[in-house]
């Protein structure tokens, strides 16, 4: 099972004025994330530079469990909101984690 683990780097970047509101939104992730079985690490940060512009660094058990936290109700509930709070298309890349010692 360790060797399946996959790394998620994710960006997004909140619409002109909404930065405090994406925030909450995404802050309110953190808790439900972190207790999905499947998640192993789940950290949001924020630019240091431009308060809109956030990014996710995830570790989850496998692809599967990454799936499953697609169809979470917390995960959905922002989904509706994205047009709405989000500048771009999430960027997001996936790591096969090669060294779990």
């Amino acid at each position: 099972m360790e060797k399946d683990k996959v790394a998620i780097v994710a960006y997004v970047v909140a619409k002109a004025g909404l930065e405090d509101e994406v925030k909450e939104e995404l802050l309110a992730l953190v808790g439900p994330t972190r207790n999905e079985e499947g998640c192993l690490q789940y950290e949001l940060h924020q630019d240091g530079e431009s308060k809109g512009r956030f990014m996710f660094y995830e570790i989850w058990r496998n692809e599967e469990a990454i799936n499953e936290h697609f169809q979470t109700p917390h995960v959905r509930a922002i989904v509706e909101k994205f047009d709405r709070l989000f500048e771009e298309p999430i960027k997001k890349t996936l790591w096969k984690m090669l060294d779990t010692h």
